[in-house]
């Protein structure tokens, strides 16, 4: 019994079949997405949770109607546009992750067993 470990500039299966379907580029990280949306989804979340102080006698009863209604509404905004962010962040960065965990596996496990004149030889191909 033989093993040979046989190094090649060309892909195997697994990595072929991963590249054309992303036309050879690693999916989007997601990771902008993730922090704007994290940062826009904060942000609201504050306004929103200190909205009900435009009520105390910290703001004058004058403004305390615009400042009620201006936080909500500005809460409201930064909220809707973070949350959706942060959702399509984390789905692409689900998918990042699940493209490099194939690509890994896929390299790790490119293994063969190859016919020759005195039994059979382990292959395993890597690219580079």
């Amino acid at each position: 019994m033989s093993a040979a470990v046989i190094l090649s500039s060309s892909p195997g299966l697994a990595q072929e079949r991963a590249n054309d379907l992303l036309n050879g580029k690693p999916p989007p990280t997601g990771t902008g997405m993730l922090v704007a949306g994290s940062i826009l989804t904060g942000v609201g979340a504050v306004n929103l949770l200190t909205s009900p102080l435009c009520k105390t006698s910290m703001v004058p009863r004058d403004t305390q109607g615009v400042c009620l209604g201006s936080s909500l509404a500005i809460g409201g905004v930064f909220a809707a546009v973070g949350l959706p962010l942060l959702f399509v962040g984390i789905s692409r960065h689900n998918n990042y992750v699940e493209w490099k965990r194939n690509r890994a596996v896929a390299l790790l496990t490119d293994v063969g067993v190859t016919p020759t004149p005195g039994g059979a030889a382990l292959t395993w191909n890597a690219s580079f």
